[in-house]
């Protein structure tokens, strides 16, 4: 009998195609207002995907000795120019997302970007109604705390319910956060390396989120 009964999700990069575009955007907007490195900038952000981008704009300027009182300008820009765009789903996401959900899994969203904006994508590409909870980070940031309120809404212990779940994302900070709890992780190699998930706590790797529900932990 199958153990999992929740999955958890990531959303840009592993089920919408977002990442090249955030990774431009991020690199040019640091360079056009510091001077900071566009391949530095690049290649830090697909290393430290899957975290909060205030937290990531944050640690690119303090390390470049810049002023971070000016994140949440940033940011609000970043998002001023991501969430016009309508990024297309990978090939497979809505198939895999709506098969679990009919296989009778409680599924649940968790992001960097904020919680209005991806209720908004979700509900374009028709996937919001999959969904049981969908937590940004401008509230609580992507992490733990997202995992603790997965685990409230379905009335048992995080750890319980961490012993029951998959967890499904691109980035690096994805697989740490699914560690930390010993949830099943999955990493979704479309922005880092398939390594460097290994390296985080993947449990499995794979190509893209077509090939998840072909896992033969299902």
């Amino acid at each position: 009998m199958n153990k999992f009964k929740f999955g958890i999700f990531d959303l840009d990069g592993s089920i919408v195609n977002a990442m090249p575009t955030y990774t431009k955007v991020f690199s040019e907007s640091l360079n056009s207002k510091f001077g900071i490195n566009i391949e530095k900038s690049k290649k830090y952000y697909q290393g430290s995907a899957g975290t909060p981008i205030d937290i990531q704009f944050k640690y690119m300027l303090e390390k470049y000795d810049q002023p971070t009182v000016k994140v949440p300008q940033i940011v609000d820009e970043f998002f001023d120019v991501v969430n016009n765009i309508d990024f297309a789903l990978f090939d497979g996401a809505r198939n895999t997302i709506s098969g679990f959900f009919e296989k009778g899994f409680k599924l649940f969203l968790t992001t960097g970007n904020q919680t209005i904006n991806s209720k908004n994508r979700l509900e374009k590409t028709e996937l919001i109604k999959y969904f049981s909870l969908v937590l940004g980070s401008d509230e609580i940031l992507k992490g733990p705390e997202h995992i603790k309120r997965f685990a409230q809404l379905v009335d048992l212990s995080v750890e319980e319910f961490s012993s029951r779940s998959f967890y499904c994302g691109d980035g690096p900070r994805d697989m740490e956060i699914a560690r930390i709890f010993g949830i099943y992780a999955i990493g979704i190699a479309t922005t880092a390396s398939e390594e460097r998930l290994f390296a985080s706590g993947a449990d499995v790797v794979v190509n893209e989120i077509a090939d998840v529900v072909g896992l033969k932990i299902f």
